[in-house]
């Protein structure tokens, strides 16, 4: 085998040139703390990592998406709860209002304060995260959902829901539509609502609606008429007698499986109709309310229609507070989601984040001892290198 001073000087240079390359390799890596710098060295683990990397950017906008949902969803339970005070001093007011003996003064007070009431709750319809974005506009953006316009309110929100990741495969549903949280709301109790006849010229007013037997009230329209003050008949909607009584002021009279409780004295002719409860939005509860206080009562018949709005609306208030409540303990459901979602990224993060690091992070103390072991390498190769350059078959001709 033959072997020349170029191919000599070659070789020597290869290796020489071949530590260099490892030492600056190491080197790298123990500047940039990152052992894949090239995915050559390693595909498997850069491939690994680079779907790690792109699995912990998505838990990133999945905590932000968490943040936004989180942060209008707290908005919304202390405006349900803002909603509810509202209603709780309407109802206050209602109850004062209910007072025959309360003078046109105080009651004009108790009208003002009640139209007060009205833009409070307009104006906690029309809140914002603070970021640009109603709350109660459903799906839409950039409206105002709720507007006052001849004493009629508008909504110009849609009904729609967004439903917003915040963990990989959980959503979470954002605020609740304007219309399902201020306009489909159930009248009376929620089940069955009694109103008296406008047209009723007598002094009985109802004072309590009530299902109390569901097998038998089939959720069909119903009328309790008075054929004379101290006797009636049950009709339904078709006007056919179904049964007929005997009244006493303060009795609780079955109406096919509702119960209705009536004071005072009834006009023959006076009715009272039965009904599933249907919806009413707030607004209108509030103004009818507001309608009642302030229409004048000089004779017993408008006292008694007056006294008869004031016992619906307080049932109509009733049951808008407890859809405000039901409401509210949904989105503290959704709240406890978030919450229950930011452990569940936490535990993914950590765990996605030791794979990464076992995968790509170098071992500093490995990588200096290999730093030190390559340069001593480098420096053997070098001296080889140095002595191989000394030979010369010359000095053997001596």
């Amino acid at each position: 085998m033959r072997i020349s001073t170029a191919q000599l000087h070659a070789q020597g240079l290869a290796g020489m040139l071949g530590r260099q390359q490892e030492i600056a390799r190491t080197q790298q890596e123990l500047i940039t703390g990152n052992k894949l710098t090239r995915a050559a060295q390693d595909p498997a683990g850069a491939a690994s990592a680079q779907r790690i990397d792109h699995a912990l950017a998505s838990l990133e906008q999945f905590e932000r998406n968490s943040g936004l949902v989180e942060h209008r969803l707290r908005l919304q339970e202390g405006a349900l709860g803002d909603a509810g005070d509202t209603l709780t001093r309407a109802r206050e007011l209602a109850l004062q209002g209910n007072n025959a003996s309360l003078s046109d003064g105080d009651r004009t007070m108790l009208v003002a304060e009640l139209k007060a009431l009205q833009a409070q709750m307009l104006g906690i319809a029309n809140r914002d995260d603070g970021n640009g974005r109603q709350l109660f506009a459903g799906s839409r953006d950039g409206v105002t959902p709720f507007a006052l316009s001849g004493g009629n309110v508008s909504y110009a929100g849609d009904d729609g829901q967004n439903q917003v990741d915040i963990a990989p495969g959980l959503a979470v549903a954002d605020t609740d539509s304007g219309s399902e949280v201020f306009l489909r709301v159930r009248a009376g109790t929620g089940e069955v609502r009694g109103a008296a006849d406008p047209t009723n010229t007598g002094r009985a007013v109802l004072q309590a609606t009530s299902v109390t037997d569901s097998a038998q009230w089939n959720g069909a329209a119903l009328r309790l008429e008075f054929t004379g003050p101290d006797s009636y008949d049950v009709l339904d909607a078709g006007g056919t007698v179904l049964s007929s009584g005997t009244y006493e002021s303060g009795d609780s009279i079955d109406v096919g499986g509702v119960t209705l409780r009536i004071t005072g004295e009834p006009a023959a002719g006076d009715g009272f109709d039965v009904q599933r409860a249907p919806n009413q939005d707030v607004f209108t509860t509030l103004q009818r309310l507001t309608d009642a206080m302030s229409a004048p009562a000089t004779t017993d018949a408008e006292r008694a229609r007056r006294d008869n709005i004031i016992s619906e609306s307080l049932a109509d208030i009733t049951s808008a507070q407890d859809h405000l409540l039901r409401l509210r303990a949904d989105t503290g459901a959704r709240l406890s989601a978030v919450d229950a979602a930011a452990d569940t990224r936490e535990a993914g993060e950590v765990s996605m984040s030791d794979t990464l690091s076992s995968l790509r992070d170098v071992d500093f103390a490995e990588a200096a001892s290999k730093l030190t072991l390559q340069l001593t390498a480098l420096e053997a190769a070098q001296s080889t290198m140095m002595r191989v350059q000394g030979l010369s078959l010359f000095d053997r001709l001596r």
